[in-house]
């Protein structure tokens, strides 16, 4: 059996990944290698080659000099498991299995995974990145792109699929109920409107906007997850007194999600346009939104809401920059009583395990 090693720069490996992997095991010995870097931890777990780090998250400086190391660990696990193909979950990974690919001069197979573009504020640093990213792909058999307005921004020779954040079969199997669970909670969401922030906790800018007009608002904002803003938010909804009006939940699993939908009105999708995967990308809770019948919230400044804009779908566009906007949005939502009117789907329900045997045949014919 051919065996395939992912490369992952977090841990857990994000529920994309974590979705390949699974996709993957059907036909192939799946290993991988993934960088811990909130704690000094033991992972012990079948298959998984976890670097154990404590820098933390959310600074990409720290990361920068710290990915000397967690190359180091790849190369060690590639070594032990001698696969006959990497899948680098994110460019960074991309640039770990080039070096390993380079250094070795093995004939391993590479493929990325394409869930995020190489960006940053500095117009230096940016297009140092692509350049990078452009290198490093011609060492690739098969990219594979997360949302389906990233080719236009790559060669069109380059030998590709898009493969987008579809959600499993699996959210919809009646798994036990989370710790956190109540009746109280669906009881609230009848009273008052509910948003919900599901996922990493991160661009604080735009959670800080969001919080100062939920402020304002007869609503109340749970946050599912935890990541590098999660103690900077908690410590600003303190600071604005806001604890009965903003709930946090920390991490989740899949599992919860259907139960986390099932007591939201509202879904913010909408992340900062400034960065230009914002504003190409398709995520996960574009397609779980219309799964669920749950209004999601999406930044104006994106392809998604240019391409749905002129349609009657369940949906609302915002500019998540403006308190003002957001606040004047919401509220217009909430008198229209948006969230108690028929769902309009704007995506046609297709699950991950549709999708995969076409995954399954890309992969195959790579090897």
């Amino acid at each position: 059996m051919n065996k395939i090693l992912i490369v992952d720069t977090t841990w857990p490996i994000n529920s994309r990944t974590e979705k390949f992997r699974i996709s993957l095991c059907k036909n192939y010995n799946v290993f991988v290698s993934a960088w811990c870097r909130t704690d000094k931890i033991y992972i012990n777990k079948h298959n998984h080659f976890v670097l154990s780090d404590d820098i933390g998250y959310g600074n990409k400086y720290k990361k920068l000099f710290s990915l000397p190391k967690f190359f180091q660990h790849t190369l060690s696990v590639y070594r032990n498991v001698k696969p006959d193909l990497i899948f680098a979950s994110h460019w960074d990974s991309l640039v770990i299995a080039t070096l390993i690919k380079l250094i070795t001069k093995d004939n391993v197979r590479i493929v990325y995974d394409c869930l995020d573009m190489p960006t940053s504020n500095n117009s230096v640093i940016f297009k140092l990145l692509k350049s990078i990213e452009k290198l490093c792909i011609k060492q690739t058999e098969l990219t594979i792109f997360a949302s389906r307005y990233f080719p236009r921004l790559y060669p069109s020779s380059l030998n590709s699929i898009i493969f987008e954040n579809y959600p499993s079969e699996s959210l919809l199997k009646s798994d036990g109920k989370p710790v956190w669970y109540s009746q109280e909670f669906e009881t609230k969401s009848e009273k008052l409107p509910v948003v919900s922030w599901i996922g990493v906790v991160r661009y604080p800018d735009v959670l800080y906007n969001l919080i100062d007009a939920i402020g304002e608002l007869q609503a109340v904002f749970y946050i599912f997850g935890d990541g590098p803003s999660f103690v900077s938010i908690k410590q600003y909804v303190k600071t604005k007194s806001l604890q009965d009006k903003v709930l946090f939940f920390g991490r989740f699993e899949q599992k919860d999600l259907k139960y986390i939908y099932r007591i939201s009105n509202y879904i913010w999708a909408a992340y900062p346009t400034v960065d230009s995967n914002a504003i190409y990308a398709i995520s996960n809770k574009y397609f779980e939104s219309s799964l669920f019948d749950r209004i999601p919230i999406f930044s104006e400044n994106t392809k998604m809401v240019k391409e749905l804009q002129n349609n009657s779908f369940s949906f609302i566009s915002i500019n998540e920059s403006s308190v003002e906007d957001i606040r004047g949005t919401l509220q217009d939502a909430f008198n229209k009583k948006q969230h108690r009117l028929p769902f309009v789907k704007y995506e046609t329900i297709c699950f991950w395990e549709n999708h995969e045997k076409r995954l399954l045949e890309e992969i195959h014919s790579t090897i």
